[in-house]
């Protein structure tokens, strides 16, 4: 059975398994911030109505964050929301799972919320020089998971059901960053191959027994003559624990979650060196870029179309504004000398790279990773996706024209830094989104959101004409779709760790509307969405400046 793969059914079981590991990283945090509030104090049974004024009033909660918060309740199907008249002012009430959740969920939230400083280290203590300080309280945590949490299985029906929700929230808490550290340690890629006798691992032992316990659990691993071994679902699993990586990286965020949501909404986001301190940005780049791989085959569609033109009609270059790490770059210059006709002219017709970002870290990091790759012509700057127009003055100066170059953009428009709009007339437009959206804990409404949108786009259609614009982007989904959905997508997660970090995740054809008021038309000969139903998540669009 340890051999054999996992079969379509074993294979979409863990995937649910995931998705809800995910979701209790965001909501067992939430909502242990919320009941430490006493909201849920309000919600006396399923037919009470409780006006999201009257939670901001009686938590003296940032409305933006309560927003994010309330909103995950909703799209996980605990609470139900109304909007009636002013869409600004919903109101909300307990649904009949909401009312099992409130009651049995934050007790046992709390075991793991309380956890979650040290794990945030997990990694460090299992490759460190010793575990002592995570391992009696691991080992504890653990032994609840492997009896079930003490929550009973003879319920009625949506009594179960919720149990079972929550064990897996809590199980998600430590699960997400075992698998984490040991993918990243190279374990499960040891593991993935063969059975690995347990003492060959060059770890703290104590720590290892218990992720492997941790893992039984969930029906990953096996031990068989004191030797490891992945069931055929962890093998799986472990094919797709990158998909834990971006979530885990913001444990740091969630570990401050109620000053967020009721202290100081501008608790600091960088040190004094400006390293993030909310989230684990190596550790978001890995997870991103696992998760990434399964786009990067219609990016290399597109790019080898628009390279394989005549060379009259191509771009002088790629510019990946927000560059990151340059890894993305580095893919797309490759894929251009490898796969097209451009890269059988790159002596007469060299490429240009050019690799924008505001982070300084990012900027020094990519520099070196292009330098390494042997990417001849790359120039990494400064940049603000906000400022295009400073970006075609930057490039002027180095003898470049921003119109001359393909514009990309990898999950960067949805985490663009907020300008309040000026000169909006509130009313002007109707807000469709469905979102909740804040910055620095201010709530903003949904049709000022969209509007912002829409100026972003415009603000950059003017630089993107001749060559277009490649964009890759998250989005979110409506409450009532996540919530019929929840074995089928990770849109929780994504809300949560977004909606509370100031990022802002519009439903796709909003996004697209958007874009199209701003004057930018996508081929629809390129367009493609993951999953391709009502689910997509995540949207590749080619951009053209035009109706």
């Amino acid at each position: 059975m340890v051999g054999r793969a996992a079969a379509d059914g074993e294979r979409a079981s863990v995937r649910t398994l995931v998705f809800n590991h995910l979701a209790g990283i965001v909501l067992a945090p939430t909502v242990k911030a919320l009941w430490d509030r006493k909201v849920f104090d309000l919600f006396n049974s399923p037919s009470l109505w409780t006006e999201f004024d009257e939670i901001v009033e009686h938590t003296h909660g940032n409305r933006g964050y309560l927003r994010v918060a309330l909103r995950l309740l909703v799209s996980y199907g605990w609470l139900q929301e109304r909007r009636e008249g002013d869409v600004s002012r919903p109101a909300y009430s307990l649904t009949r799972e909401g009312v099992v959740a409130a009651t049995a969920a934050p007790p046992l939230y709390e075991e793991v919320v309380d956890f979650a400083p040290k794990a945030i280290f997990l990694e460090d203590f299992l490759y460190g020089s010793s575990d002592e300080p995570v391992l009696p309280s691991l080992r504890g945590l653990v032994d609840r998971a492997k009896s079930r949490w003490g929550l009973g299985s003879n319920e009625e029906a949506v009594t179960a059901k919720v149990y079972e929700q929550i064990r897996q929230h809590l199980d998600g808490m430590l699960v997400g960053p075992a698998m984490v550290a040991l993918a990243r340690g190279g374990i499960l890629a040891q593991l993935e191959r063969a059975p690995v006798p347990f003492s060959a691992f060059a770890v703290n032992q104590g720590t290892l027994a218990c992720f492997f316990d941790l893992l039984a659990t969930q029906g990953w691993i096996a031990v068989e003559q004191n030797r490891v071994a992945l069931t055929p679902c962890g093998q799986y699993a472990a094919q797709i624990a990158t998909s834990y990586g971006v979530t885990v990286s913001y444990l740091p965020m969630f570990n401050v979650l109620s000053t967020l949501l009721f202290g100081n909404p501008r608790t600091p986001r960088l040190d004094e060196s400006g390293v993030e301190l909310l989230v684990n940005r190596g550790m978001n780049v890995w997870g991103s870029g696992g998760a990434h791989q399964t786009y990067f085959k219609k990016v290399d569609e597109i790019v080898s179309e628009i390279f394989n033109r005549p060379l009259n009609q191509q771009p002088q270059g790629i510019c990946d504004m927000g560059c990151g790490d340059g890894s993305f770059l580095e893919h797309l210059y490759f894929t251009v000398k490898d796969h097209t006709a451009r890269g059988g002219a790159l002596d007469q017709h060299p490429l240009v790279i050019v690799g924008p970002d505001s982070n300084k870290v990012a900027s020094r990091v990519a520099t070196q990773h292009l330098r390494k790759a042997g990417i001849p012509n790359f120039h990494v700057i400064g940049g603000d996706i906000n400022r295009p127009a400073q970006l075609a003055s930057d490039l002027e100066e180095l003898g470049l024209d921003v119109h001359d170059l393909l514009h990309v953009r990898s999950f960067l428009d949805h985490n663009r830094p907020y300008l309040p709009l000026a000169n909006y007339v509130k009313g002007t437009r109707v807000g469709r989104s469905t979102g909740a959206f804040a910055h620095f804990g201010e709530e903003i409404p949904a049709d000022e959101l969209e509007e912002n949108l829409l100026r972003h786009l415009r603000r950059w259609a003017p630089y993107v004409g001749r060559f277009g614009l490649l964009v890759l982007e998250l989005h979110t989904l409506p409450p009532e779709v996540t919530a019929a959905n929840l074995e089928r997508t990770p849109a929780v997660a994504y809300d949560g760790t977004h909606g509370f970090s100031d990022q802002y995740l519009v439903e796709l054809p909003i996004f697209l509307d958007c874009a199209r008021e701003a004057g930018l038309r996508a081929d629809p000969q390129h367009q493609c969405k993951f999953p391709p139903s009502e689910l997509a998540t995540v949207s590749i669009n080619y951009f053209t400046a035009g109706t």
